[in-house]
């Protein structure tokens, strides 16, 4: 059993029932909200060997089961690492001409056991500009054998020329009931465990799957946090001290500070959604509305998305972290730290 948007999925089955299948698809959506099981999903879809007499995919058949194993050879998935020829080692993490190239390549040859050959570009936004240009002839033409999958975060940072020619499909968080159902019935888990999975995937399916199957990465979490809530109870001074820490951490593991920010806009999300539902118990001990207003945790999140788009644009980044710790506001509420 696997967890996918119910409305984005019904837009695609809907188009195998009709036959009017695109040769281009661009899901989009935040990180971690099941793109990519969407598009397995809908790769069985297309390939399943025993369809419903409703178009659905039997889930059973040696198709659907390699598709479920990644195992099938008309499905490929690319991402920055693959590994194709040109490109030994992947040091700049974008997409390169030589990985569409490979699949210029793949979709010539056409299928090898299925009606079509499914190309899935993962985070396909990390495509440069050689790369891009490829795809784009490719699309002038493109084989009738071969469909292609893009998975967005941004759609902003995808040509406009590629854009036009997709069939774009919105892919959303899951909402709590959805993911309370799905999360009771597939792991044996305690209700207060699931609750702490619920707050901390927001919605990202891929999140709450990660720590269903492994609950003690929770901890990390807690520890992200007890790190954010240092930063923002301490003064200037040692705010410095940590801002230097985290541009020597930059330079060897950006991917680690990417991960740590962004956990830190979601822990001030979790309060303020937790607030705006009036819940009374915290899955935290030390809350952020203990020394924050509202109005001040709205300005830290803006802060952290503007650190984390300032260190993408290769920013300095002991400059984005000395403003960063300027910038956030400091505590001032009063009896905030008991």
């Amino acid at each position: 059993m696997t967890i996918i948007n119910e409305k984005a999925y019904n837009l695609l089955e809907n188009s195998v029932k009709k036959n009017s299948i695109s040769h281009f698809y661009i899901f989009h959506g935040p990180d971690n909200v099941g793109k990519k099981n969407l598009a397995f999903s809908f790769s069985k879809l297309l390939l399943c060997e025993k369809k419903a007499a409703d178009g659905k995919s039997c889930n059973i058949c040696s198709t659907c089961q390699k598709i479920d194993e990644k195992k099938h050879f008309d499905v490929v998935l690319i991402d920055s690492q693959t590994q194709v020829e040109g490109i030994e080692e992947n040091r700049s993490d974008l997409i390169r001409l030589p990985h569409v190239q490979e699949i210029i390549r793949l979709s010539t040859l056409g299928p090898f056991m299925s009606r079509y050959k499914i190309f899935i570009l993962d985070s396909a936004e990390k495509l440069n500009n050689e790369a891009s240009n490829a795809f784009l002839k490719l699309l002038e033409e493109p084989p009738k054998t071969s469909i292609f999958l893009f998975l967005v975060n941004d759609l902003s940072s995808i040509y406009s020329t590629i854009l036009s020619r997709a069939q774009k499909i919105n892919v959303l968080e899951i909402n709590k009931n959805e993911m309370e159902l799905y999360i009771s019935q597939k792991f044996d888990l305690e209700e207060s465990i699931i609750n702490k999975i619920i707050n901390f995937s927001q919605g990202k399916i891929e999140i709450a799957e990660k720590l269903s199957s492994d609950p003690t990465l929770i901890q990390d979490y807690y520890d992200s946090y007890d790190r954010f809530f240092e930063f923002c109870i301490s003064d200037i001074s040692n705010r410095m001290e940590l801002a230097q820490k985290f541009s020597t951490r930059y330079r060897t593991d950006r991917n680690a500070i990417y991960i740590e920010l962004s956990l830190w806009v979601d822990f001030c999300n979790i309060i303020l959604n937790n607030n705006y539902q009036e819940q009374k118990t915290s899955i935290f001990d030390k809350n952020l509305n203990d020394i924050y207003e509202i109005k001040q945790i709205n300005n830290i999140i803006l802060e952290l998305i503007r650190a984390l788009s300032n260190l993408k644009s290769n920013a300095n980044p002991r400059l984005v972290f000395d403003v960063m710790s300027l910038k956030l506001p400091v505590h001032q509420k009063e009896n905030s730290i008991k």
